[in-house]
């Protein structure tokens, strides 16, 4: 993929702390990458990842219902008759449970899958809001998406190596007794900070920015990366609406990209 936007500049970190961004704009952000995913330079990159989120969903989907239903009826056979109420509060327990990890995982195979797909589009995104359209000739399609994969792949396996370690300590948070009363508070911030990561990646890994890099330019901006991961992990609990929220979150992501570098550049400015 071929990048017209200037590059990720390598002293950025040297510089210091660029200014804050509000958390107040994150809702702001995805109601932009909305737009930006629906508009004509950027929907030919949408197309692929929501027929691809709406394939792996619903196939998840249905094995999802199925464990359920079998997990149920077993159950139920098990109990009197006059207990055969309970079916439906352990039906909405099961698919409340069950159905957002479910959810969860097959919406993390799905943008692995579409990730090649995110790296375009969030190239487009970034030359719409740089106002720096890209050219014709530029390096856009199917061979650049080839090209990129081992890259985008061995991204990808950075995140999960650095998401597992923290699934772990929220699992044993939720185990141990006493201590798990604060469980849902940490899969809520960790849920909120991967999705954050995943989603303003995109623009980084374009620019070859290190993933380290990327983490430290998150955590200068920590309460505005959390509210853009929880707006968007709010709104991919949403159904048929989370089908579309991936590529606007991608280019929300981009967006929240632009700024920070804006801030950097602001910085280097002032230092100067």
């Amino acid at each position: 993929m071929q990048n017209n936007a200037p590059q990720g500049n390598s002293n950025f970190h040297n510089i210091g702390a660029p200014q804050e961004i509000s958390v107040f704009h994150m809702v702001g952000y995805l109601g932009t990458g909305l737009k930006l995913a629906l508009s004509k330079e950027c929907r030919l990159f949408v197309i692929i990842p929501i027929i691809i989120n709406f394939v792996v969903l619903a196939l998840g989907g249905y094995l999802v219902f199925q464990t359920i239903s079998t997990f149920l009826q077993q159950y139920l056979d098990m109990l009197p008759e006059w207990l055969t109420f309970l079916s439906y509060i352990l039906w909405l327990f099961l698919v409340l449970t069950i159905g957002f990890v479910f959810c969860y995982i097959f919406s993390t195979i799905a943008t692995i899958i579409a990730s090649p797909f995110y790296g375009l589009l969030a190239e487009k995104a970034e030359g719409v809001l740089r106002g720096a359209p890209f050219a014709a000739g530029s390096d856009d399609g199917i061979g650049a998406i080839v090209k990129d994969i081992p890259r985008i792949l061995k991204r990808e396996l950075q995140k999960m190596m650095y998401y597992i370690p923290r699934v772990i300590i929220c699992l044993i948070i939720t185990l141990i007794p006493g201590v798990n009363v604060i469980a849902p508070i940490a899969w809520f911030l960790l849920a909120a900070w991967m999705m954050c990561i995943q989603y303003v990646d995109y623009p980084y890994d374009n620019h070859k920015i290190s993933f380290a890099d990327m983490k430290k330019d998150l955590k200068q901006q920590r309460l505005a990366s959390f509210a853009m991961g929880a707006v968007i992990s709010l709104a991919m609990t949403v159904p048929i609406l989370n089908l579309v929220i991936p590529p606007a979150a991608v280019c929300a992501g981009t967006k929240y990209f632009v700024e920070i570098q804006k801030r950097y550049d602001l910085n280097t400015a002032l230092n100067n």
